[in-house]
C-alpha cells in the first residue's frame, strides 16, 4: 500500500492506513477529504468494511463508519440518497419478536453516540403551524444524520455518473461547509480513464485542479499477496495441508495484484482439491506441494478469465510457442480446472485426484531427491559449479540415485547422461572422485534390481543412450560410448530375464492353473519378445508338459497363442544371440518330446496338442 501527502507515494501498510484515517477524523482543522484508491478487486470494500470500521468503532474514540455507494448516481439528490441509504442500512436494522433494538432506538442511539440530534419531529410542528411545506435539501438532510465523529465513506467514486465539478462540489460543501469527514474509495487510474469532453464527467485538468482542492491525502490500497490470499481462501487452505496457504502465495506472488473476487471463485475448486485427499499423506511431499503450487497458479490464471489455447503463429515457434504449448499441455492434464471454470460443470473429488495423480506421475514423475540430483547434472554440464562444490554434488548424486526418504529415484533415462556428465569431470577432482564413477555405478545397481522392468523399458525408449544399437557419429554432437553403460543394460536385461524367469517357474510349480494367464501377460505387455522367449525356455519342460496336460481348454488356446511361430515370434527368435537362439531349439525339441509322451483323452487336447508341437517343429528350426 502506498499513502500520497501530495504527489508523492510512500509504501505503508494496512495498519498505517487505519492510522492516517483516524488521524484524519481526529484532526478538527482539517477541511479535505482522503482518497483510498486501488484496482479494482483488489479488496478496497472489504478492507473499509470490515478491517478499518472495526477499529475505529472499537477504539474509547469510538468512530462510527457509514458506507455509501455511488454507483451510478446521477445527480446530488441520488448521491445523498445512497449516503442515507448507507445509514439506515447500517443504523435502522428493526427488532425480531423478542425485540432487542427496535428501528427507532437504533436511530436514537446512533444519534446519542455520534452527538447529533434528530430535527424531524421540530420540523413537522413547524410545518403544522406555518402551513408551509419545509422541504429539507440534500445536503442538509445528510448532515443532519452524519454525525461530527462518522467517517463517512463513500465507495464506488470511479462508477459515479455525475460530473466531476457537481461531485467534488458536494464532497467539499460536505467537509467544508458541514465539517463532516469523508473517506473516497475508487480506483483513481479508471475514473481518469473514464473522462471525456467537457460536458460529459469533466476533463482531467479540471479533475486536477478540482482534487487538489478538495481532498488532502491519498493512499494507495496495493494488499499484500499473503494478506489477500489468506483473507479470501485461508479457511479451506488450512485444510487442505500444512502449508498450503504459504505455497498458494508462492504460486501467484509474482502475479499482478490478487483479486478478490477472482480468487473467490477459486473455493469449490481448492474444496474439490481438499476432498480428493491427494495431498492429505503423500509418499512425496515436495512433489505433492509441486503440483499443489502449479494447480493453484493455474485455477487463479483460470477465474480471471485466463483461456489458453493453441500457440499463436506471431510468435517464436521454438521458444516462446514451445513454452506455451507446454503450458497448455499442463493446463490440460489438470482436467477438473478447465472443466469448472470453462464448461460450468461441478468439482467431482474423484475426478479431481484422478488428475492430480496423472499430473504428478507426467510432469513430476522424480521426488526431491531426484531433483536436486538434476540440478547437479546441468551444474556439471553448463560448468556452473565451484571446485569446493564438487564433493557433496558426489553426494547429491548418489542420494538422488537411491533416495534414503523412499521417494522415487532419479529415472532411469537419465542414467547414462549422469555417468557421461561425471566421468566427463572426474579426471579433473580427483579428489573427489577416488573410485571414479564406481559408487554411481554401484548405486544404480542397487535401483536397478529393485525395478528392472522400468530400466528395461528405459532402454527400449532410449537405444542410443543405452548403447544397445550404435551412435551414428555423422551427427555434429557426440554422445561417449562408456563400459559402465553397457554393465547396467546387461543388468537390466539379465535381471529381468532371472526375475520373469523365477516368477513363471514358480506359477508353474505352486499355482499351475494361473500359468497359461501368466504366460500370456508375459508377452502380451512386451512390443519386445525376446526377453519373455528366454525366460519361457527356463522352465522345466516336463513340469509345463504335466501341467498342459491338465489345462482347460481355454488357458491351451492362450499357451498355443503365444508358441504359434507367425511373424513377431519369427522375428524376435531370429533376433536372439547365437547361444540363446541354440537354448531355445533345444528347449523346443525337449517340450515338443515331452507332449509326445502325453496320452490324450480329449478332442480339444488332440487339437492343441498337435497344432502346439508343429510349433515347436518349427521353432526348432530356425
Amino acid at each position: 500500500m502506498e499513502t500520497d501527502g501530495g504527489q508523492g507515494a510512500t509504501k505503508v501498510n494496512e495498519d498505517d492506513i487505519i492510522g492516517v484515517v483516524r488521524e484524519y477524523i481526529e484532526d478538527k482543522e482539517n477541511s479535505y477529504a482522503l482518497m483510498l484508491t486501488g484496482e479494482w478487486g483488489c479488496g478496497k470494500t472489504y478492507f473499509v468494511e470490515h478491517a478499518l470500521t472495526e477499529k475505529l468503532e472499537e477504539d474509547e474514540s469510538r468512530h462510527p463508519v457509514v458506507v455509501a455507494s455511488a454507483y451510478g448516481a446521477k445527480d446530488l439528490a441520488e448521491l445523498c440518497g445512497a449516503i442515507e441509504s448507507g445509514f439506515i442500512s447500517k443504523y435502522a436494522i428493526g427488532c425480531a419478536a423478542g425485540g432487542e433494538r427496535g428501528r427507532w432506538d437504533s436511530l436514537v442511539g446512533f444519534a446519542k453516540d455520534t452527538g447529533i440530534s434528530f430535527l424531524g419531529k421540530k420540523i413537522r410542528e413547524l410545518e403544522k403551524k406555518a402551513g408551509v411545506d419545509l422541504k429539507m435539501a440534500p445536503l442538509n438532510a445528510v448532515n443532519l444524520i452524519i454525525g461530527p465523529e462518522t467517517l463517512l465513506v463513500i465507495d464506488d467514486v470511479e462508477r459515479c455518473d455525475m460530473g466531476i465539478r457537481e461531485l467534488l462540489g458536494a464532497v467539499d460543501h460536505l467537509v467544508v461547509g458541514c465539517r463532516k469527514k469523508v473517506l473516497l474509495v475508487c480506483n483513481e487510474d479508471e475514473w481518469r480513464k473514464g473522462l471525456g469532453p467537457k460536458g460529459e464527467k469533466g476533463t482531467t485538468r479540471e479533475y486536477e485542479s478540482l482534487i487538489e482542492k478538495t481532498v488532502w491525502r491519498k493512499c494507495r490500497f496495493r494488499p499484500s499477496v499473503g494478506s489477500v490470499v489468506e483473507r479470501v481462501l485461508g479457511g479451506v487452505l488450512g485444510g487442505i495441508y500444512p502449508g498450503a496457504l504459504e505455497d498458494a502465495v508462492s504460486a501467484i506472488e509474482g502475479s499482478e495484484s490478487p483479486n478478490l473476487r477472482s480468487l473467490s471463485k477459486m473455493r469449490p475448486v481448492l474444496v474439490g482439491m481438499k476432498e480428493s485427499g491427494f495431498f492429505a499423506e503423500p509418499t512425496d511431499p515436495e512433489s505433492a506441494r509441486a503440483v499443489f503450487k502449479e494447480a493453484f497458479g493455474f485455477a487463479a490464471g483460470a477465474a480471471k478469465g485466463m483461456r489458453i489455447g493453441p500457440p499463436s503463429s506471431r510468435e517464436d515457434p521454438i521458444l516462446r510457442g514451445g513454452i506455451f504449448e507446454s503450458r497448455r499441455l499442463k493446463y490440460a492434464a489438470l482436467d477438473f480446472i478447465p472443466r469448472f471454470f470453462e464448461r460450468c460443470e461441478g468439482v467431482d473429488s474423484k475426478h479431481v485426484r484422478s488428475c492430480l495423480e496423472d499430473y504428478l506421475a507426467t510432469f513430476h514423475p522424480d521426488g526431491p531427491a531426484a531433483r536436486k540430483a538434476i540440478e547437479c547434472i546441468e551444474g556439471i554440464r553448463h560448468a556452473t559449479f565451484r571446485d569446493a562444490d564438487v564433493l557433496g554434488m558426489v553426494e547429491t548424486l548418489v542420494a538422488g540415485i537411491v533416495p534414503g526418504d523412499g521417494s522415487r529415484g532419479l529415472s532411469f533415462d537419465v542414467y547414462p547422461d549422469v555417468l557421461r556428465a561425471v566421468k566427463g569431470i572426474a579426471g579433473e577432482f580427483a579428489d573427489a572422485f577416488p573410485e571414479g564413477v564406481a559408487p554411481l555405478v554401484k548405486a544404480m545397481e542397487s535401483s536397478i534390481g529393485r525395478d528392472p522392468e522400468s530400466a528395461v523399458r528405459s532402454i527400449g525408449k532410449n537405444r542410443v543412450e543405452w548403447q544397445e544399437i550404435p551412435f551414428d557419429s555423422s551427427e555434429a554432437h557426440e554422445i561417449p560410448a562408456l563400459e559402465e553403460v553397457d554393465r547396467l543394460r546387461e543388468l537390466a536385461l539379465t535381471t529381468l530375464r532371472e526375475r520373469e524367469s523365477e516368477s513363471l517357474g514358480n506359477v508353474l510349480i505352486n499355482a499351475p492353473d494361473q500359468f497359461a494367464t501368466k504366460l500370456y501377460l508375459a508377452f502380451s505387455k512386451s512390443d519386445d519378445w525376446s526377453e519373455p522367449i528366454l525366460s519361457l525356455i527356463s522352465l522345466d519342460t516336463s513340469l509345463l508338459a504335466r501341467a498342459m496336460e491338465k489345462m482347460p481348454p481355454e488357458d491351451i488356446r492362450l499357451v498355443h497363442s503365444v508358441l504359434f511361430p507367425g511373424d513377431h515370434m519369427r522375428s524376435c527368435t531370429a533376433s536372439l544371440e547365437g547361444e540363446d537362439r541354440k537354448a531355445l531349439v533345444a528347449w523346443a525339441k525337449r517340450l515338443g518330446s515331452e507332449i509326445g509322451k502325453v496320452e490324450t483323452m480329449e478332442y480339444y487336447q488332440r487339437i492343441y496338442f498337435d497344432a502346439i508341437s508343429k510349433s515347436l517343429e518349427c521353432l526348432a528350426d530356425i
